[in-house]
């Protein structure tokens, strides 16, 4: 893939890559960091691009990948940090926020869901990508992706109904 291909091809996804990793990250910054480094990996491997049958899901696996590394590694220093301030793992929990609008709100919601239930739900309801899309790049079957999409759905329903009737949002 020359230089041309590949910038006609994979940057229009630099938005959706961002947003991506910015939802399985929470953090703005890290997942500018991960976008960065996605392309720089994909530019460095070029020349085996061409060979993907789905390059899209490729990219998005490969996001995926880097931003699991990436909480592994700031989960592993979380807890040495503990360690040293003899905190124990369940006192870092939990969390006081303000919410000034409804979409803060939300996405604080969607941030609190599992990885895997957050990073489906975006795939499929911010990305728009379909099911079998969603399996092939989270790498499970259909009808799981569904079955954690459904409590995905749910919970944030819930938990969003429950924080507006409390008078938050």
């Amino acid at each position: 893939m020359d230089q041309t291909e590949f910038a006609a091809r994979l940057i229009p996804m630099k938005d959706k890559i961002f947003r991506f990793a910015r939802t399985i990250l929470s953090d703005a910054s890290e997942a500018e960091d991960v976008t960065q480094d996605i392309f720089e990996k994909l530019w460095k491997g070029r020349s085996t691009l061409g060979e993907c049958t789905n390059l899209d899901a490729f990219v998005m696996v490969s996001v995926r990948n880097l931003c699991y590394d990436r909480l592994r590694t700031r989960r592993t220093k979380q807890e040495k940090l503990g360690m040293l301030r003899n905190e124990s793992p369940a006192s870092n929990g939990g969390f006081a926020a303000e919410y000034l609008d409804t979409r803060e709100l939300l996405r604080t919601t969607m941030e609190a869901l599992p990885e895997k239930q957050r990073t489906i739900m975006h795939l499929r309801d911010i990305e728009n990508y379909d099911i079998d899309r969603i399996a092939q790049i989270v790498g499970m079957e259909a009808p799981t992706v569904r079955v954690l999409l459904s409590r995905a759905r749910h919970t944030v329903k819930e938990r969003f109904k429950a924080l507006m009737d409390y008078g938050i949002g």
